[in-house]
């Protein structure tokens, strides 16, 4: 329903500027036709008889977009019938858009962007003419009453004081070691849902709810490390359930490091099986690559997680381990600062878009979607994180360690964040 304008209180008082939605002219163009009289009209929406005029005038051009809305929302805000600038491809995207939904597959902002570039290279759109800015995005989405739908860890109370505490002891090793940001690491492991498909999707504004599907459960547990200078990642550690999955057959080389537990956990065997046939040999090559002694000491930062062994068994000659605190992880631990979270998105950006690509519908898209394809987007996912933003999670902690670093900038996953 919408709130009609009140009628002047007396013909001598000027009557105010009104602009009408396009709900109401189609009432009025309704209403005339059943021979209502003008001057009611009139008086009930407060406008003149050369308004009344122009929409009479107008009546074709608003039946035929009426007729081609999706949603009586969209005639209740709009209050003009002005095209885009470029009609030819806003109608090509709308009616992507239109069918993908359709089909139930969940859409996002850069998706729109992304294929509206595609289609305006294919129509020959020049840059100069869209610059499918945030502006051009959200213009689009309010034509076509597009908003945004939902579709149907680990916390403790973090220790301000222990963590407070700890960096003054961090510093004290940095220091007593002569430690630089090469030299120290954080691991962490996260859960990934590989198959799990996003809780909102941007849906028409003829949508009452978004088609949901039952969340998919199928897990990896991922270990992701990389040193406070942003120059070493070190590849992704992936345990699955399965110790030979049929997918793997004929590869004769992962992107990742893949081992099996039954629930696809991490335990201390399998941490310790990382840690001395993984982590060490691709720090020490990195020391190479640098061209420091092959006996340069290292740090691996963990949190007490019960999966990770005594820090006494993870030592190899210079490079060894050390805890932080309980209940600090959210707090200082680098990799919970925005890393971990960076990299999922840039893994869901990669599932949806392989979806959104796939010639088939949702379900037959996950059931395709195999552990090798995971572990390939793994792989690509942690290298899009940008160093940058693997130095800025250390400013917690270590805020000293990157110091030429500018820390006012956004960093990746808050970029990445805003535009999902």
């Amino acid at each position: 329903m919408f709130s009609k304008p009140k009628p002047s209180s007396s013909k001598g008082e000027k009557r105010k500027h009104v602009t009408l939605t396009l709900n109401q002219k189609l009432e009025i163009i309704k209403r005339l036709e059943k021979g209502e009289n003008r001057n009611i009209l009139m008086n009930e929406f407060n406008i003149g008889s050369s308004t009344i005029y122009d929409i009479k005038k107008q009546k074709d051009e608003l039946m035929k977009f009426a007729s081609q809305s999706v949603t009586t929302e969209k005639l209740a805000s709009r209050q003009t019938l002005k095209k885009p600038k470029l009609e030819q491809l806003d109608s090509v995207l709308f009616k992507w858009f239109s069918a993908v939904r359709s089909e139930g597959k969940p859409v996002t902002g850069p998706m729109i962007v992304e294929k509206a570039k595609k289609f305006g290279q294919d129509l020959g759109v020049a840059e100069s003419e869209c610059n499918y800015s945030d502006g051009w995005l959200r213009n689009f989405k309010f034509r076509h009453g597009i908003r945004r739908l939902d579709v149907t860890g680990e916390t403790l109370s973090a220790n301000q004081n222990s963590a407070e505490k700890y960096k003054d002891e961090f510093e004290k090793i940095v220091a007593d070691n002569d430690l630089t940001p090469e030299q120290i690491y954080n691991a962490d492991e996260t859960g990934l849902l590989w198959r799990c498909l996003p809780t909102s999707t941007l849906a028409g504004g003829g949508e009452k709810a978004a088609k949901g599907f039952k969340k998919n459960k199928d897990r990896l547990t991922v270990l992701l490390c990389a040193n406070a200078s942003g120059n070493h990642l070190v590849t992704p550690f992936v345990i699955g359930k399965s110790a030979k999955p049929r997918a793997f057959k004929n590869v004769t080389h992962l992107p990742v490091q893949y081992k099996a537990q039954s629930n696809a956990w991490m335990t201390a065997a399998l941490f310790k099986d990382w840690f001395f046939h993984h982590f060490v040999p691709e720090v020490k090559e990195s020391f190479k690559s640098l061209g420091l002694p092959e006996d340069t000491k290292a740090i691996l930062l963990l949190d007490n997680c019960k999966a990770h062994p005594p820090v006494d068994e993870l030592v190899s000659g210079n490079i060894v381990a050390t805890l932080l605190p309980p209940n600090v992880t959210s707090l200082i631990q680098p990799m919970d600062q925005g890393v971990i979270q960076n990299f999922k998105c840039f893994y869901r950006r990669s599932f949806i878009q392989g979806l959104l690509n796939a010639d088939c519908d949702v379900t037959d898209f996950q059931k395709k979607f195999t552990v090798k394809d995971v572990v390939y987007a793994i792989a690509l996912s942690w290298n899009q994180v940008k160093n940058t933003t693997l130095q800025k999670c250390w400013r917690k902690l270590w805020p000293t360690a990157n110091p030429a670093s500018d820390l006012t900038l956004q960093t990746d996953e808050e970029e990445t964040i805003k535009t999902l």
